[in-house]
């Protein structure tokens, strides 16, 4: 048994996912290794194993981590158009500071503060008369715009590609 090195009282999986976060910001998400996360937070390896079965589900989960911000900015506004611009500079700004993750989102989980934020889009583009289906569709829309111009400009993002889209959604809106 290894000795308590400072390690949080309760491992938790919040724990768990800031310490690979953390880890994969220093060493790349090649190095974000379930031992290289142990360390971090003093623990053996398989400790982590407790909350997640292997690496890759660790790293599934870090996408809706860090998209905690993304639900705070979302849930505040009233508009659905402002709503999705939150949306689009946050995960921006995400991106930038951990440019690892983009490549999570190619299939990304869908957990709680993912579910929030569209849910809550959902719900205001089909109270300006959208169907279900279109306001996924367009947030689907908005999320690859941001993701594929920051891998395609090496993380710098302008929001041009997202002013257009939204502008295009504004219009279909107003139809």
């Amino acid at each position: 048994m290894t000795e308590n090195r400072g390690r949080p009282s309760v491992l938790s999986e919040e724990h768990i996912l800031a310490a690979a976060i953390l880890c994969a910001d220093s060493n790349g998400i090649g190095g974000c290794t379930m031992r290289a996360v142990a360390d971090r937070l003093g623990v053996t390896p398989m400790a982590l194993y407790r909350h997640f079965k292997d690496k890759d589900a660790l790293l599934a989960r870090i996408p809706d981590t860090l998209l905690l911000d993304v639900m705070v900015a979302t849930t505040r506004q009233q508009s659905a158009i402002v709503a999705l611009r939150s949306i689009a500079y946050v995960l921006a700004e995400i991106l930038k500071a951990h440019p690892w993750v983009t490549r999570l989102f190619e299939q990304p989980v869908l957990g709680p503060n993912m579910q929030v934020s569209a849910k809550y889009c959902i719900g205001l583009l089909v109270a300006e008369g959208c169907s279900p289906d279109q306001a996924f569709r367009w947030i689907r829309a908005l999320i690859a715009q941001v993701v594929g111009e920051m891998l395609t400009s090496h993380g710098t993002f302008d929001g041009t590609g997202v002013d257009l889209l939204l502008t295009a959604i504004e219009t279909e809106l107003g139809d």
